[in-house]
């Protein structure tokens, strides 16, 4: 599958060698990754020290030199725990540093050492010893806590993983230990499930295990689930699974179904094993990752396998969960740092489209707002609008994926349904299941208010928007704004309870509100302070005090005093932001100090005036003058103002704070009137010429002497801006006469220039530049050969780029060109530039050219420039844009010879850099010659030179590249190059399918099969190559599928192979590979549903005798019976030994065909089975073969004989007839008879044999049907009474409980007809009105013998005989 359809993304996000990380630190014991923030490295060399790597900027890893035995950063803070074993001793130390703070926050001596630490929380630390877990919290100065034992199951393990559920409740601690003597390597997974609650653990074989939290339907608290998965030997099979389990059932609601799905390995990957698995919250993802590279992922809820790739060469060691993402980072040993991320755009397209699971794709989507599944969501929500489910419609388009549902037509659709008495408008049901699940959209707010403001229930909007359910609009407003007030403070208070940030924005909302902000700043911040959200009070303070008013001078005290107190950080960006100014200053000056922020404190304006003031009036005129130069917190006015009242004698402090802050006519004025001219003279002359027009003007102001003006003036001569000097006298018009001379002087001063010799050209030069005097400048220089100077005043002054090139061809200076030239850049003039810097022979400015002339497109001028820098430096950047330069003006031949010369180009990233720009003539010079036959491949590719690709391919012998090369020949039919770059494709079993998929997404199905065929004879076939060949042939060669298969069954993954005839209806090919898998349940069903092509009589007997249901045999007597009746005993012949033969005979005989299986029955009456008998017998009967009967009989006496005898034909001699009866009839056959004197004869019989026990019996059984009087003739005349007692005992109890009970019946009737009688005399009594007493009649006395009956006689086996069951006779013993 092409990467960028594949449901998970992978990408490198940085390698450790890369950021200076050593290879022999790249392990388990050296890297820790605690969260997707951070990953620490422990160094032992050159020197000791722990790297820690932020995620946000990877490559500017903080090393710190530590020595440690272990490292961990914590998953969300910049707090550092170390673990050092201390030295002659098996104890640890722990110690816990917080890095910003640079200080440490606890410690702890291990009485014993910690063989595994993790976080388990950012605030809990789990620590496992040889013998127990601990827990150990950061905060306070608690010490570890002990929770449990460690299993005996892992004693000699190396624990790998421990983990805690989110509720802290249940604890998971994984390790490994060596595999089992048959199989050493496979490695064993052990894990141990402690519950906190119950303070019970529970041993179980696991590699990787981690918790998630699942909403069950029906249940409103989120179920505890955790996922484990195991690789086990079973009786020398290797059994994968992964199990997902419910932890803590809660009571009376709905629970989590136990989930179970099977871990399919590759057969290369057959002693791989899991080492972690991470769950993504944000997808309900699986992912479970083995030590070779191998990624499984499953649906949490499911179990269902969703994808399985090979995300890495080489041994993965190391994972995180990728929070933010809803994937995880891997570290593998080669240091390549991988994270995985679901592919959002394709994931449910790929479920719903590859895996034909429509219902996970749509619940991927709704689950992780994907995209992929809006066809079905809509058909899904239409079919249950169509039948009037609008509850699960609600339901659904509330949960639709991206809101596409949600839209102004869903809700037109429920109101248009009409509203049925009694019950909810399904508008209301849909706008109720939105508020459950979150807050509604603009239209939704919109129309859900409408109908509550109908209904006159605004009261609900207030609920509603303290809850922040509602989106507040325009529309929104005017709905409710008329006659409504709302109780802003109370839905503050509201929504600050449940969603502080949400208490943030709406507070902000209510400062734009029209007419100010209904409830004051100061009680807003009041609220969130009172519940300690100090970061969203000052969020809201910050947002509303951006205009700086003076009013809001105590609420900006307020936002810095109380983040100075919690969090000074804060505070110092705040002031340093300068957004403040009218807090109390001396009060957030002492809480700076206090907080350590005494830069911050000595910013406060009114010290630094104080410290002025002190020093002023303490006559420290040095230090008055430093710090008003140098510090800029100092209110100038104020300051200002103080300097002139004190009237220092030195006016240096004010000249600097005037000078700063521009009160240079203030500063004028006060110099001139306290007659300190000389510091007027020094400021202008010394401190700042420029500002000499504003004292020129402040003096003219003050009526100042022309004659100190004109000096002044002519003091600064050139240093004087001319144009603001003049403004300033023409603001004065009776005064610009006092500029004549100074402007006289300046028309002289080019007819100096060119007189006069005897002058400091250069300096005067300067002067001139700085007098604005710029082609008197130019013609100093260019008079005392300056040229360099001369022409920057014609590049930088004047601004004329002609005059300066013209100077420079009459000058010829390579300075020159080189001062021309880098102006020709900067205005864009690219060849110009070019051609200027070759006559200056100047190459310092190669960067900046080849920027330049790559963006103008110059290519020629860049390769003569560049030739010539080259020869000046040796640089690989100049020789690499060299070879471009070529390649972009196509000088093949050039680049070709350049190569072949000394360079130290980057020949790599140039052809890198060819190719991204498909030059690709030059890029595969490039590549052939630095031997890179990888990218050599894939440029001949792009060139369509699929031969010499090949031949490329061969040389970098890589999978990508083969892969590249072959793609491209099977796109280009060059069927015979890709053959040979596909043979060393699917000798790799995770490209193989890649490639099969390729050819046959192209229909190249006659192709493929030839590669395969022909991979077959590779020293490297593997079993992928088989199977493949296999499943093609199934689907586009059947006839030559069987022979495949019998010649390779051994080398062939035949579950696949099964799902491909399955899949193809290749009936008698799945049944023989059903046959090699031993799955001969699956082989005897596929032959008998498809016997037309699939049976074979041999091979299905073979078959059926091995199978596991032992319904099959029945239905395999079915299907005989039905399309091969002539075989069907040879089927149970070899079935005798597994069948139920009764049963056999039942469906014969259902069947009507019982003669059809008479050898059968012959083979198997041995067994004595009563069925098989009596169907014999029957037979016998029918065909009147006696002797076969007789036969029978006396072998097999299991069956029914009185039933045989009334079937014996009545022609038959009656002697044989009795003579077959009472050698075989026993008592009980002739109790069930019926037959008085067929019993009473069986008596006789007994007596006549001398079997006392046996006449004992009969009379027992046949109790019903002896009479007593026959009975007691025989056992009397044969001195058998004491055989016939038992008989005699029931005899008499019977009998004597008969007369019990008509006695009993008797008194009953007697009783009644008194009763009736006493009822009467009442009646006549009460009519009489006389009240007579009568007295009560007596019951009769009860007859003699009529007492109670006899005990229950002595069990059978009193007279030597074991005990009968009672057939005939009532029980020995009962009541009457």
């Amino acid at each position: 599958m092409a990467a960028a359809n594949a449901p998970i993304a992978m990408r490198e996000a940085l390698t450790l060698p890369s950021i200076g990380i050593n290879q022999q630190f790249i392990t388990f014991t050296h890297v820790t990754m605690e969260s997707d923030k951070y990953i620490c490295v422990r160094e032992t060399a050159p020197q000791n020290s722990v790297v820690i790597i932020d995620m946000n900027m990877p490559m500017q890893p903080l090393r710190r030199p530590i020595t440690a035995d272990s490292a961990l950063m914590n998953p969300n803070s910049r707090i550092l725990a170390l673990k050092a074993q201390l030295q002659g001793t098996t104890q640890d130390h722990l110690q816990i540093f917080n890095i910003e703070m640079k200080a440490k926050m606890k410690s702890y001596q291990m009485p014993e050492q910690v063989v595994f630490w993790k976080w388990i929380t950012p605030k809990l630390l789990g620590l496992a010893t040889q013998t127990s877990v601990y827990h150990w919290s950061i905060e306070g100065d608690s010490e570890p806590v002990k929770m449990f034992e460690r299993a005996a199951n892992l004693a000699n393990n190396q624990i790998i993983n421990y983990r805690c559920d989110p509720s802290e409740k249940w604890l998971v601690l994984i390790g490994i230990a060596p595999g089992s003597p048959e199989r050493p390597q496979l490695v064993k997974g052990n894990m141990q499930l402690f519950s906190v609650d119950q303070q019970r653990s529970q041993a179980l074989e696991a590699h990787a295990a981690a918790f998630a939290q699942f909403k069950v339907p029906g249940n409103e608290n989120p179920s505890i689930l955790i996922s484990f998965a195991t690789k086990t030997l079973n009786a020398g099979q290797i059994i994968s699974k992964l199990h997902v389990i419910e932890l803590g059932a809660q009571p009376g609601k709905p629970s989590f179904t136990k989930k179970q799905a099977d871990l399919f390995f590759p057969p290369d990957f057959a002693d791989d094993f899991p080492v972690a698995m991470q769950i993504s919250h944000k997808y309900s993802l699986i992912y479970v990752i083995t030590k070779l590279g191998l990624l499984f992922v499953y649906d949490l809820e499911t179990a269902t396998a969703v994808y399985r790739n090979r995300i890495s060469p080489d041994p993965i060691f190391l994972t995180s969960e990728a929070t933010s993402v809803g994937g995880f980072y891997a570290i593998n040993r080669r240091g390549q740092v991988l994270v995985a991320t679901v592919n959002e755009q394709t994931i449910v397209n790929f479920v719903s489209g590859q895996l034909n699971n429509l219902e996970l794709a749509v619940n991927l989507a709704k689950r992780g707002n994907l995209p992929g599944a809006e066809k079905l969501v809509v058909e899904r929500f239409h079919e249950l609008f169509a039948q009037t489910k609008y509850k699960e419609a609600a339901e659904l388009a509330a949960e639709s994926p991206q809101g596409i549902l949600r839209t102004p037509d869903t809700v037109a659709k429920f109101q248009s349904v009409p509203v049925q008495a009694g019950q909810t408008p399904p508008l209301l049901q849909y706008f109720g299941t939105l508020l459950t699940r979150g807050k509604l959209n603009a239209f939704e707010s919109l129309e859900l208010s409408r109908l509550v403001v109908n209904q006159n229930k605004k009261n609900l909007l207030e609920n509603w928007l303290a809850e922040d359910k509602l989106e507040c609009s325009e529309e929104l407003g005017d709905l409710v704004k008329v006659g409504y007030t709302p109780d802003y403070l109370f839905l503050l208070q509201t929504i600050l309870r449940t969603d502080p940030q949400g208490a943030v924005n709406f507070a902000l909302m209510m400062s734009q509100m029209e007419g100010g902000c209904p409830v004051d700043y100061n009680t807003i911040t009041d609220l969130f302070l009172q519940r300690n959200l100090i970061r969203e009070a000052t969020a809201f303070l910050l947002d509303v005090l951006k205009p700086n008013l003076p009013e809001h001078g105590y609420l900006q005290s307020k936002v810095l005093e109380i983040n100075l107190v919690t969090f000074p950080n804060v505070a110092d960006a705040i002031l340093a932001n300068g957004m403040f100014s009218h807090y109390d200053r001396p009060r957030i000056a002492q809480l700076c100090e206090k907080a350590g922020l005494y830069v911050r404190a000595l910013q406060d304006p009114d010290i630094h005036f104080k410290y002025i003031e002190a020093a002023a009036k303490t006559g420290q005129i040095k230090e008055v003058e430093r710090v008003t130069r140098e510090s800029s917190f100092y209110d100038p006015e104020k300051t200002k103002n103080f300097l002139m009242e004190a009237k220092l004698p030195d006016a240096r402090p004010l000249i600097n704070v005037c000078d700063r802050f521009g009160f240079v006519p203030d500063l004028t004025h006060y110099l001139y009137t306290n007659n300190m001219l000389r510091y007027i003279e020094g400021y202008v002359q010394k401190v700042n010429p420029g500002n000499a027009p504003l004292v020129v003007g402040q003096l003219l102001d003050d009526e100042c002497p022309e004659d100190f003006i004109k000096g002044l003036i002519l003091s600064v001569r050139s240093l004087l801006p001319v144009e603001p000097l003049v403004e300033e006298c023409e603001k004065r018009w009776n005064r610009l006469r006092l500029l004549t001379q100074f402007l006289e002087h300046l028309s002289r001063v080019m007819d100096y220039v060119n007189r006069l010799d005897n002058f400091d050209g250069p300096a005067v030069g300067e002067m001139a530049v700085e007098a604005q005097l710029y082609e008197e400048a130019f013609a100093i220089f260019k008079k005392f050969n300056l040229n360099v100077q001369a022409v920057n005043v014609l590049l930088d002054n004047i601004h004329s780029i002609d005059r300066a090139v013209e100077f420079a061809f009459r000058v010829e200076e390579d300075a020159v060109w080189s001062q021309v030239a880098k102006a020709q850049l900067r205005e864009g003039l690219v060849s110009d530039a070019i051609e200027s810097f070759i006559r200056a022979d100047d190459a310092t400015q190669f960067l900046e050219v080849i920027r330049a002339a790559e963006d103008a497109n110059v290519y020629h001028d860049l390769v003569r420039y560049l030739l010539m820098v080259r020869q000046k430096t040796k640089e690989p950047k100049v020789d690499s844009e060299l070879i471009y330069a070529y390649a972009k003006i196509d000088r093949l031949s050039d680049i070709e010879e350049f190569i072949l010369m000394p360079n130290v180009a980057n020949l790599q990233n140039v052809g890198d850099r060819l190719y991204d720009e498909e030059l690709y003539e030059a890029a595969k010079i490039i590549f052939a010659f630095i031997s890179n036959w990888a990218k050599l491949a894939v440029t001949l590719v792009k060139l369509k030179q699929f031969q010499g690709a090949v031949d490329a391919a061969r040389k970098a012998n890589s999978s990508k590249t083969w892969k590249e090369v072959c793609f491209a020949c099977v796109d280009a039919e060059e069927f015979r190059l890709a053959q040979i770059c596909g043979l060393n494709i699917i000798i790799q079993v995770d490209d193989l399918e890649e490639v099969s998929e390729y050819y046959q997404n192209r229909g190249c199905f006659n192709e493929l099969i030839s590669l395969m065929e022909s991979g077959l004879g590779l020293e490297r076939a593997h079993m992928g190559i088989f199977t493949e060949l296999g499943v093609l042939y199934a689907r586009y060669r059947p006839e030559k599928l069987m022979e495949h298969i019998k010649l390779f069954a051994t080398r062939l993954n035949i579950p696949k192979l099964i799902r491909a005839c399955d899949e193809q209806q290749h009936w008698k090919e799945l049944t023989y590979l059903y046959i090699q898998y031993d799955e001969f349940d699956n082989a005897a069903t596929t032959i008998m549903n498809h016997s037309p092509e699939a049976w074979d009589h041999m091979q299905f007997k073979d078959v059926v005798v091995k199978v596991a249901n032992v319904e099959l045999y029945y239905k395999a007597v079915h299907f005989y019976l039905q399309e091969h009746p002539d075989l069907i005993n040879d089927v149970l012949n070899v079935l005798a030994l597994r069948v139920d033969h009764a049963r056999v005979v039942d469906i014969m005989r259902k069947a009507g065909h019982l003669r059809l299986v008479k050898p059968y029955m012959v083979a198997v009456q041995s067994n004595n089975v009563s069925a098989v008998n009596e169907a014999l017998n029957e037979i016998y009967v029918e065909e009147e073969d006696y002797d076969r009967l007789r036969e029978s009989i006396d072998l097999h006496d299991n069956f029914d004989q009185i039933g045989l005898a009334q079937k014996v034909d009545g022609s038959s001699p009656l002697p044989c007839q009795r003579r077959i009866t009472f050698t075989k009839m026993p008592w009980r056959q002739a109790s069930q008879s019926g037959d008085r004197d067929l019993a009473e004869e069986l008596l006789v019989y007994y007596i006549d044999q001398g079997k006392k026990e046996c006449f004992a019996s009969c009379l027992f059984v046949c109790y019903d049907l002896i009479r007593a009087d026959i009975a007691l003739e025989l056992a009397w005349m044969h001195n058998m009474i004491d055989f016939a007692f038992p008989y005699l005992l029931q005899f008499i109890r019977e009998y004597t409980g008969k007369v019990d009970e008509l006695v009993k019946d008797r008194i009953e009737a007697q009783n009644q007809v008194k009763a009736k009688e006493q009822e009467e005399k009442e009646v006549i009594a009460q009519q009489n009105m006389y009240a007579q007493l009568l007295p009560l009649a007596l019951p009769a006395p009860p007859m003699p013998g009529m007492g109670g009956g006899f005990a229950p006689p002595p069990p059978m086996g009193g007279l030597g005989m074991p005990p009968m069951p009672p057939f005939g006779m009532p029980p020995m013993g009962s009541s009457y």
